[in-house]
Parts: structure tokens; C-alpha cells; sequence
């Protein structure tokens, strides 16, 4: 039986868009993550192991030997702990002379990354242009098709999805500003005139406590975010706001209806707040969309 080591520590979305692969990857599975997101994985998933910790994953994995190490973080700790790593067959991002670099399986998602061989100007057009989702490229890095294999995260079969009950996620990370939108409260009134409740989430202490609001909602409309991949995991129709993010890459999975910046072109992964951008897409623009899907109230 193979053995497989997954190195994704976060963000939490893109813990959540990774677990794609458990469909796929068969064997036994170590994963290194994050300590606040080991909770987005089902209980007991097929023998799944986690590690929380990097330097616990240095100690505990120096004297075993891996068919697979997939390397995902662009992170020096991360492309250490990759490069010591006895591997068969490391994909990914590694340490090397000069600093951070890649292998050349996964060359395509990563000449899209900062860490990009071919420049900033050039990862940053070939995101412009990229076509294919995340999941696409990610299946390509072990020699697999992605085939709308879907996420694979922690649900509550005792939280039911309340008929009529619109989740809306207000915040923005301090990562991205331009992710905000000023829009919602707007929204969110139109939406209640309509007929609907509105639950807005906030900080939970305990991802799973978050993930289960969202579960009992009926509709789902926040920035390019976590709620959003948890809604398509749950398979919980939703509404997306690209503001500052390529919408190309999130595969849609039938669900996901994508609000595009007419400004995100020129302001791409900018990591300065701008109004302009903010205020890009119109609260008339995302009520219409919401309301061409007939939810029942």
C-alpha cells in the first residue's frame, strides 16, 4: 500500500478546495495542517492521518520513507520539512540553493504562484488568462483528471438546512482588503423585503461551529472565501464576489453563480484596500442574481 504525505497547512479555504484529492489518492495518508483547520476533515476518514504541528512532523516522519510528498505551501518551514523527507517522488514546492523553488510536475499552477520561474508579470497574465480550475491543475500535479470529484470536509448530519434561510458572510480577511464588498447591508434588506431570513456569521472558536451555520442555510453569497467552498461542499447553491481574485480558477460544481470587478484585471491579488474596486459590482446586479434562482421562501 502506498504511503502519501499532503503538506497543506491553510489558508482554510484552500484546505477545503485540497480535499478534493482524498477522492483520488489512495494508500495510507499523512497530512501536515494547520492546527485550526484540522477540524475542516470528516472524523476517522479512512485512516487519514493529521499532524499539526511541523516540528512534531520532523520528528515523528524522520525514520519513515514516502511513496508521495506533495508539497503545497509556498512556505520555507513547509519546503523544508518537504526536502528532508525520505520520498520516492516529491511534487511541489521544495528547498533548494537558492531559496524556495518547485518541481516540474505541478509547473503550471505554480508559474501562475509568486514563487513563478517566469516573473512576476508573467505569473500574473497566465492568471489572467488561466482557464482551468484549481482542481485542474492540482489532479494534473499526480497524474490524475480532475472529474468534479468533490470536497471532502466535516459535516453535521444532525444540522438540516432551513428552507428560506440566507447565509451572508460580511467580513473580509485583513489578507486580501479588496475581497470586502459594500454592498451587503443593502443586500441583506432587499433580501428580507423579499421574504427571507438572513443569518450573517461571524467568529466561531471552533471551525465546525461555523461550517454547521452554514449548513442550515438554504443560499449562501459572500466574497471568494471559505463559506464559499464550504457551500459547494455541502452542495448549498451560493453566490460569489470576485473583486480582486480570479474567478476562473474556482470550479463551479453547478452551484456557484461568480459576480465579477469589471476592476479585477488591474487589480489582481492587490493587497491595498480600494474603494473604487470595493464598490465595482452593484447591489442591483448581485439581488438580480440571486433573485433568477427562485429560492423557496
Amino acid at each position: 500500500m502506498q504511503k502519501i504525505l499532503v503538506i497543506k497547512t491553510g489558508a482554510a479555504g484552500d484546505v477545503v478546495r485540497t480535499t478534493s484529492l482524498l477522492n483520488v489518492l489512495k494508500g495510507d495518508i499523512t497530512w501536515i495542517v494547520d492546527p485550526k483547520n484540522q477540524f475542516i476533515f470528516p472524523d476517522q476518514y479512512n485512516g487519514l492521518r493529521l499532524i499539526t504541528d511541523i516540528e512534531t512532523a520532523s520528528i515523528e516522519l524522520k525514520d519513515e520513507q514516502f511513496d508521495l510528498v506533495l508539497s503545497l505551501e509556498e512556505d520555507e518551514n513547509c519546503a523544508r520539512l518537504a526536502s528532508a523527507i525520505a520520498a520516492r517522488k516529491l511534487v511541489g514546492v521544495h528547498l533548494g540553493y537558492d531559496g524556495l523553488s518547485y518541481t516540474d510536475q505541478p509547473g503550471g499552477w505554480f508559474d501562475m504562484s509568486l514563487l513563478s520561474r517566469r516573473g512576476k508579470e508573467t505569473a500574473n497574465a497566465l492568471k489572467r488568462t488561466n482557464p482551468y480550475s484549481f482542481q485542474h491543475w492540482l489532479f494534473r500535479m499526480i497524474g490524475e483528471e480532475f472529474k468534479n470529484e468533490p470536497y471532502i470536509i466535516y459535516r453535521n448530519p444532525a444540522v438540516k438546512r432551513v428552507q428560506g434561510l440566507v447565509g451572508v458572510e460580511t467580513r473580509a480577511g485583513n489578507t486580501w482588503p479588496d475581497k470586502a464588498w459594500d454592498g451587503y447591508d443593502q443586500l441583506i434588506r432587499l433580501i428580507e423585503q423579499n421574504g427571507y431570513r438572513v443569518r450573517t456569521f461571524s467568529q466561531k472558536e471552533n471551525i465546525r461551529d461555523y461550517f454547521d451555520e452554514i449548513a442550515s442555510c438554504s443560499y449562501i453569497i459572500s466574497g471568494d472565501s471559505l463559506p464559499m467552498h464550504v457551500a459547494l461542499a455541502y452542495k448549498i447553491p451560493c453566490i460569489a464576489i470576485f473583486n480582486c481574485t480570479p474567478p476562473g480558477e474556482i470550479y463551479d460544481y453547478g452551484l456557484l453563480t461568480k459576480m465579477k470587478s469589471p476592476l479585477l484585471d488591474k487589480d489582481l491579488y492587490s493587497k491595498k484596500y480600494n474603494p473604487e474596486v470595493v464598490n465595482s459590482i452593484s447591489v442591483e446586479e448581485v439581488i438580480e442574481a440571486f433573485n433568477r434562482v427562485s429560492l423557496p421562501k
